[in-house]
Formats: structure tokens, C-alpha cells, sequence
């Protein structure tokens, strides 16, 4: 009897140690694996890509119902489905995940980093939960229902370290897919924000250009406008210049007019300085002009004009009243003999004779002369009394002059 029972110890303990030695054999398979693992998901660019490969690894390594990724978003930090095996079975894992926020087992879950059994919603079997973690960062949450069927209520991993090694693993590889996504991102925005850079200093280099041209153009038109704004104000001036000349001067001769001569006599008797007025008048000039013409007694006019100026000082002013008739005034003349030698000079000159249209003509002049104050104190009264020495001189034979004292 002894011996039987001895008989079937050993038979148990054999057993046991050859499912031991099974369990061994397969974790130390499962952690070849893992290595395999790694390498697979390493060329993976994408997330989808990285979660399918590793459910199909957790299936391959235990008995699990439908399962599903979850991330957590960037700015809520709420979870989101990412991936669940088989399609379209997130709906039933985020109805189990709403009780598990609320009591706060994720919170506790992503905490611990370790694999975490609770019992369903129904009480019918088991959730396995594990975070999404790697070592910078908690991307989000693993959600599985554990086993096949409803005869598998009671099933539990059997290698729970295993299991937190693939999602560790995944996890990782998906974070820096994320990174790498992300650095892509930014250097997507740099090289944009570089080739808007490029394009900002290139418009405004144009903008430049074209505002220099602007400038240039309007500086130009600007110097134009001043350029021909210059030339009207000196067109102005000089006809305003001209106007003023001829409003003072004589059209024919270029000789004052008699408001010009007035207006000299004016002032220097306002200066009340002696001064002598001569009043000269053509003799025989009519008789040219009836003649000869009128043309050839106006070209006639000029010569005696041009002669008269040369006779004359710098300060005195010689006019054209009119007609035939010439006046000059004389400030300040030093003696009564350096005027009457003046009226002297001017009968000679206008005496010698002219040649106009092939022919010599001759006239002469009779002149008289009013002094200041002897003979008056206003322009009126010494240009009345030069007038009438004038006349005393014609009817004293022409080609002579008179003075106005002098008369009787």
C-alpha cells in the first residue's frame, strides 16, 4: 500500500515538474521572441501599423477577447480610440472604459505602469488594462477582454511581465514615431516659414526697387515741375518786367515816357535839389513826314533819340513826350553855363545829318530851359515855363535855345 502511494507521489511530482518544465520552455521561447519582436516594429511607420503587429503578438502569447488601443489626446488628455482587433469592436471596450475612468482604475493603471484585472461591467469575465508608457512620456491605455468564450471567466495571463514588456516595447516605438512625426512637423513649418521668409525678403526687395523707382520718378517729376514752375515765375517776372518798362518807357524811341519823366522831375524836387529841365522840340520834322513818310520819320525819331542819350550823364533822364517833342531833366547840374553848353552839344548833334533810305536828311531843334526853384517849384510849373522858352526859341529863328529867366 506504501509502496503505490510512493508510486503516485512520484507520478504527481513528475508531472508537475514537466509542466514546469513546459512553462520554462515557452517563457524562454516568448523572450526570443521578444527580440524578434522589436525588430519587426522598428521599420513600422505608422501607428496603426505598430498596434496591429503588436496585438497580433499579445494574441499569440495569450487567450484575449476583443482589444483595443487607446491614446491620450494632447490638450484634454482624454482617451481615444486608436486601434482595436477586431475592427469595430472599440464600441464595446469604450462602454467598459467609462465606469473604470470614473472610479478612477485608469487613473491607477497609468500610474503603476503593470498589467491590471478587473471584472467586467456584466460580471461576466475579466478586463485587462495596462498603460501605454514609455520611459519620457504616458501615450494612453491597452483594453482587453481576457479569453475566447464565456468558459474562460476565470482566465489570467500567464505571463503578465511578458505581456508588460510588448506594450513597454510598442509603447516606446510609438512615441518615437510620434517624435519623429512631430520633428517632421516642425521642420515642415521651419522650411515653410523659411520659404515665406525667403519670399517676405524677396517681395521686399522688389518693394524696394519699385519704391526707389517711385522715388526717382517722382523726384524727377518734382524737379520738372520746379524746373518749369522756375521758368513761368521768370516768363512772369520778365513780362511783368516789360509791362512796367513800357509803361514807363516810349514804344518807339525806348526813351522814358512822360509819367516816367514826371516821376523822376518828382523826386529830385522832393530831394529839393536844383535841377533843369530842357524841352526840345524838331523844326521842320512835319515836313519829313510828309515827305518821306511816316516810317522814315519814326526811324528818324529813333537816330535823334540815340543821339541825345550820348550827350547826357548817367543820372539824367531823357523822355519823349510825344510827336517831335524831347524832354530832359537834369539834377543837381553844376552851373547854369555847364546847361546851356549842354543845350549846346544836343543842337549840334541833332544838326548833323541822318541817312535813311539812301537820302541825307537835316533838322534841327529849338530847346528851352526852366531851372528849380528860380522858374517854379512843381513839375507843372517848370515844364510850362521850358515849354514856352521853347517856343521864345522858334520864334527867335530855330536851332537855338532859350532860358526862361531870360525872357522878357
Amino acid at each position: 500500500m506504501d509502496k503505490d502511494r510512493t508510486i503516485m507521489l512520484l507520478e504527481e511530482r513528475v508531472s508537475f515538474l514537466s509542466l514546469e518544465r513546459q512553462a520554462a520552455l515557452r517563457a524562454f521561447e516568448t523572450a526570443l521572441d521578444l527580440n524578434a519582436f522589436t525588430a519587426s516594429l522598428t521599420g513600422l511607420d505608422s501607428l496603426q501599423e505598430i498596434f496591429r503587429e503588436t496585438a497580433s503578438k499579445l494574441r499569440s502569447m495569450e487567450r484575449f477577447g476583443p482589444l483595443a488601443f487607446f491614446l491620450a489626446g494632447e490638450e484634454d488628455g482624454a482617451l481615444y480610440p486608436a486601434f482595436s482587433d477586431p475592427p469595430g469592436e472599440e464600441k464595446i471596450l469604450e462602454r467598459e472604459l467609462v465606469p473604470l475612468i470614473e472610479d478612477r482604475t485608469v487613473a491607477w493603471t497609468l500610474r503603476r505602469k503593470r498589467p491590471i484585472l478587473v471584472s467586467r461591467s456584466d460580471g461576466q469575465g475579466k478586463l485587462f488594462l495596462h498603460s501605454l508608457s514609455s520611459p519620457s512620456k504616458i501615450l494612453g491605455l491597452f483594453l482587453a477582454v481576457l479569453g475566447n468564450n464565456a468558459e474562460d471567466t476565470n482566465y489570467e495571463p500567464s505571463f503578465p511581465d511578458f505581456l508588460s514588456i510588448v506594450l513597454t516595447t510598442a509603447a516606446g516605438l510609438a512615441d518615437n514615431l510620434l517624435l519623429r512625426a512631430r520633428i517632421d512637423e516642425l521642420n515642415m513649418n521651419l522650411q515653410e516659414k523659411v520659404h515665406h521668409l525667403e519670399i517676405s525678403k524677396e517681395e521686399l526687395s522688389i518693394y524696394r526697387d519699385n519704391l526707389e523707382r517711385e522715388v526717382e520718378i517722382r523726384t524727377r517729376e518734382l524737379e520738372t515741375a520746379n524746373e518749369e514752375l522756375r521758368k513761368e515765375i521768370e516768363e512772369r517776372r520778365r513780362m511783368e518786367a516789360e509791362v512796367r518798362y513800357r509803361a514807363y518807357h516810349d514804344a518807339l524811341t525806348g526813351l522814358a515816357n512822360r509819367d516816367l519823366f514826371s516821376a523822376r522831375l518828382q523826386e529830385t524836387l522832393d530831394r529839393n535839389e536844383p535841377v533843369a529841365v530842357l524841352f526840345m522840340d524838331l523844326d521842320g520834322f512835319k515836313g519829313v513826314n510828309d515827305t518821306l513818310g511816316h516810317d522814315v520819320g519814326d526811324r528818324l525819331l529813333q537816330k535823334i533819340a540815340r543821339r541825345l542819350t550820348l550827350e547826357v550823364r548817367e543820372g539824367d533822364t531823357v523822355a519823349r513826350m510825344g510827336g517831335d517833342e524831347f524832354t530832359i531833366v537834369v539834377p543837381s547840374p553844376p552851373s547854369r553855363e555847364s546847361v546851356a553848353g549842354l543845350a549846346e552839344r544836343i543842337l549840334r548833334r541833332v544838326a548833323k545829318k541822318a541817312l535813311l533810305q539812301g537820302k541825307e536828311i537835316s533838322v534841327t531843334a529849338s530847346i528851352g530851359i526852366s531851372l528849380f526853384p528860380d522858374d517854379g517849384t512843381t513839375v507843372q510849373d517848370l515844364m510850362k515855363h521850358a515849354d514856352v522858352a521853347m517856343y521864345t526859341a522858334k520864334d527867335q529863328g530855330k536851332n537855338r535855345f532859350a532860358f526862361r529867366d531870360r525872357l522878357p
